[in-house]
C-alpha cells in the first residue's frame, strides 16, 4: 500500500508541481499573482480534449496544441488586460486577474458544459496495473509523472540555455538593472505570464488522463499549486518543484492513513504552518525586487 501511495502521490505532486512553477514564474517577473491561473489550466484541459477526443487527434498534436493556445490566451490577456494594471496598484491587478478566472469559467460553460457536466479523457495507455514484488504500479500514473517531470526539464533549459529565459530570470531578480542593460522589462512581464499559461497548458494536458473535467477544477488545482508554490517559496522556481511532490506525497498518506477528508484540506494546512513556521518557503529567498 505504501508504494501505491507514494507512486500516487508523486503523480498528483507532479501536476501540482507544474502548476505552482507558473504561479512562480509571475510572481517572480511582476511581483503579482495570477488568480487566473488554474482557469487557464482549466481551459486548456478542455482544448486538450476538444484536439484529442473531439478531433481524434493524436494525444502529442492535443498536448503541443493545448500548450500553443495557453500561451496564446496568456499572451492576449496579458496584452489586453494586465498591461495597464501592472503600472498600477496591487489591488487592480488582483481584481483583474480574478475577472479573467471568472471569464474564463464562464466561457467553459458556455462552451463545454455546466457545472455538473463531467468529461472524461481516455487513458493514454492499458490500465491493468504492474506487479513487481509487493510494489502495484499503474502504467497511467508512471506517464504522467514521466511527462511531468520532462516538461519541467524543457522549461529548466528554457531559463538556463535561452536569451528569452536568461532576460527574464534577470527581470525577476532585478527590474531596474535589467532595464539599464537593455531588456524591455514590460515585454518581459507579459511573456511571463504567457509562459506561465503554457505551462498550465501542459499540465492540464498530462493530468486529464487521471480525473474528469469540469470548469470548476481550475480553482481546485489553484489552491494545490499555490501551497506548493508556498511551502518551496513564492520566489524559488526548484521550489515549487519540492513543495508539488511534497504536497502529493502528503495528500496521498494522509488519505491513505488517516481519512481521506484529509485530502482537501493538507494543501491548507500546508499554507498554514509554512507561513507560520518558515514564511519565505524551504526554499524561497529575498523577495524579488521591484523597479
Amino acid at each position: 500500500m505504501l508504494s501505491y501511495l507514494l507512486l500516487s502521490g508523486l503523480t498528483t505532486g507532479s501536476i501540482y508541481a507544474l502548476v505552482a512553477l507558473g504561479i512562480v514564474l509571475v510572481y517572480k517577473a511582476t511581483g503579482t499573482i495570477n488568480f487566473a491561473h488554474g482557469d487557464q489550466l482549466m481551459i486548456a484541459g478542455f482544448l486538450a480534449f476538444t484536439l484529442h477526443v473531439l478531433l481524434g487527434l493524436p494525444y502529442l498534436v492535443a498536448l503541443a496544441g493545448a500548450v500553443a493556445g495557453s500561451f496564446a490566451l496568456g499572451a492576449v490577456a496579458a496584452q489586453v488586460g494586465f498591461r495597464a494594471v501592472l503600472r498600477t496598484s496591487l489591488v487592480n491587478v488582483v481584481l483583474a486577474t480574478l475577472g479573467l478566472a471568472f471569464v474564463l469559467k464562464g466561457f467553459a460553460r458556455l462552451t463545454w458544459g455546466g457545472i455538473s457536466d463531467y468529461l472524461s479523457f481516455p487513458p493514454l495507455v492499458r490500465p491493468e496495473p504492474i506487479l513487481i514484488g509487493d510494489m502495484v504500479l499503474l502504467p497511467q500514473q508512471l506517464v504522467v509523472t514521466a511527462g511531468a517531470l520532462a516538461v519541467m526539464g524543457l522549461f529548466a533549459l528554457f531559463f538556463r540555455l535561452t536569451t528569452i529565459g536568461k532576460a527574464m530570470q534577470a527581470t525577476a531578480d532585478n527590474p531596474r538593472a535589467a532595464r539599464l542593460v537593455g531588456i524591455r522589462v514590460e515585454r518581459i512581464h507579459l511573456l511571463a505570464f504567457a509562459v506561465g499559461a503554457a505551462i498550465a497548458g501542459a499540465g492540464a494536458t498530462l493530468m486529464a488522463p487521471l480525473t474528469l473535467l469540469y470548469p470548476d477544477i481550475g480553482f481546485m488545482l489553484f489552491i494545490k499549486g499555490f501551497a506548493a508554490a508556498v511551502l518551496g517559496g513564492l520566489t524559488s522556481l526548484p521550489g515549487a518543484l519540492v513543495g508539488g511532490i511534497a504536497i502529493g506525497v502528503v495528500e496521498a498518506l494522509a488519505a491513505g492513513y488517516i481519512h481521506s477528508s484529509f485530502l482537501e484540506v493538507s494543501a491548507f494546512v500546508a499554507i498554514m504552518a509554512t507561513l507560520v513556521l518558515r514564511p519565505r518557503g524551504l526554499m524561497g529567498g529575498p523577495p524579488p525586487r521591484r523597479a
